[in-house]
């Protein structure tokens, strides 16, 4: 498996080429290692193909080349159950269950262990239950676990979000922009609370965003996508002091 700085890689791509219509590429050979228990961060202009980017790695998306491993399992062409036992995905919009409550919210990450009928009534198994509301303790809201999602804050409706995707047990979550419409105070806490699951877990993240301070204090390794190419890897002291548009030159 390949390293980066003399760690072990949790996730890798190998010469990811895609179009939505040939030839119009809007990935061009893309390789990416990510290393393990760490946070990545992807940079680049709007419209580069970040989010592309980040729905080739979660299997959403098949590349027309190229190949993407999670601890050495090739998870192209993949089943979306095998997928979602390595990778976890945050998406700009969360997906929560509006009249669910946030620790209802949260199980649906165990459904790929526990998809059975009683499981389709609400009746986890109690370790479940328990794992949840630890989840939601990880996060900071565990006082919030029977409130329902809709009354929720945005910064704790992404931290439920957070939640639902740790118990789900992956290796690698992805996370696209999913702190952007926060101010930076609540963006920062919910990040450290991230590093926190980083560490805890040993789960390795892999986001985009663009907010250069955001970057800065908690990118353990930053790339940047311009026009669908990796050009160059960032590392985080090369960011320090430089103002959002200096990155993209």
């Amino acid at each position: 498996m390949n390293r980066s700085d003399g760690q072990e890689a949790a996730l890798r791509a190998e010469g990811l080429w895609f179009a939505y219509r040939e030839p119009d590429w809007v990935l061009k050979d893309v390789c990416l290692s990510a290393p393990q228990g760490k946070i990545t961060i992807i940079m680049g202009p709007s419209g580069t193909g970040k989010t592309t980017l980040l729905k080739i790695l979660t299997g959403i998306l098949t590349p027309a080349r190229g190949r993407v491993e999670v601890l050495d399992h090739a998870i192209t062409n993949q089943s979306q159950r095998t997928v979602s036992s390595l990778i976890g995905y945050i998406p700009q919009q969360l997906g929560l269950v509006r009249n669910l409550t946030a620790l209802e919210n949260v199980l649906m990450g165990a459904l790929g262990r526990c998809g059975n009928g009683r499981v389709l009534l609400g009746l986890f198994p109690r370790i479940e239950i328990e794992k949840a509301q630890a989840a939601l303790e990880l996060m900071g809201i565990g006082h919030k676990s029977s409130e329902k999602v809709f009354r929720l804050s945005g910064g704790q409706r992404q931290r439920v979000a957070i939640a639902r995707t740790i118990l789900q047990r992956p290796r690698v979550v992805l996370a696209d922009e999913f702190v952007s419409d926060l101010d930076l105070a609540l963006a920062s806490e919910i990040l450290n609370r991230m590093r926190q699951a980083a560490e805890q877990e040993q789960i390795t993240f892999v986001m985009n965003m663009h907010e250069v301070q955001l970057v800065r204090e908690f990118g353990d390794q930053v790339l940047l996508l311009d026009h669908g190419e990796l050009v160059r890897g960032l590392p985080r002291h090369g960011l320090q002091g430089q103002p959002s548009a200096d990155v993209f030159q």
